[in-house]
């Protein structure tokens, strides 16, 4: 069982799921109080999100992997995918210090460049609530530079983590971004 998540959880929440999940896929987005506040009104987060994190990693120790068709397939532990943001280096190099400096190898990182801006498409399209938000956040109008991604990647090295996913290159396509209309499900 994989469960797919945002990070910012309670621990009670995460303490339900004790013998259920095998693999945790979470979200850990701002290491910054301000910046959680910001784009995601949540000021805890950051607090938050660590303790969930502790819980998972609790569950599942280190991550386990098998083999299928001679691929690696992880069958436990915890993922914590980092999504870089636009003006956020320092922010992410926060991120990725924590995690590392909190759960070293007991978690995998995966460094995502992926961020697609979409806001000034829907604004220009006349979406009232993306222009609002375009208006008070527009450094999000902006993808990632391929610079800030490879400084990430070059702290992460420096800081000692061994293994880790990153991309590479054309990522931030809206090809990405799946349609939320409920296809599929």
């Amino acid at each position: 069982m994989v469960w797919n998540t945002s990070g910012y959880e309670t621990v009670a929440a995460v303490q339900a799921n004790a013998g259920t999940v095998d693999v945790y896929l979470a979200d850990f987005k701002y290491a910054d109080p301000l910046l959680a506040v910001r784009y995601s009104k949540a000021p805890d987060y950051p607090d938050a999100t660590l303790a969930a994190l502790g819980e998972m990693v609790r569950q599942t120790g280190a991550p386990e992997f098998d083999e299928v068709d001679g691929d690696p397939r992880l069958v436990r532990g915890t993922v914590v995918r980092h999504l870089m943001l636009p003006g956020a280096l320092e922010d992410s190099k926060r991120v990725v210090r924590l995690v590392h400096e909190r759960f070293g190898d007991d978690v995998l990182l995966s460094l995502m460049n992926q961020y697609t801006p979409v806001l000034a498409d829907a604004a220009a399209a006349g979406d009232e609530r993306a222009a609002a938000a375009l208006h008070r956040c527009p450094e999000l109008a902006r993808r990632v530079p391929d610079e800030d991604y490879e400084r990430l990647l070059d702290y992460a090295d420096a800081l000692g983590v061994e293994d880790y996913f990153w991309q590479e290159g054309g990522a931030a396509e809206e090809s990405f971004i799946p349609p939320f209309d409920l296809t599929g499900v």
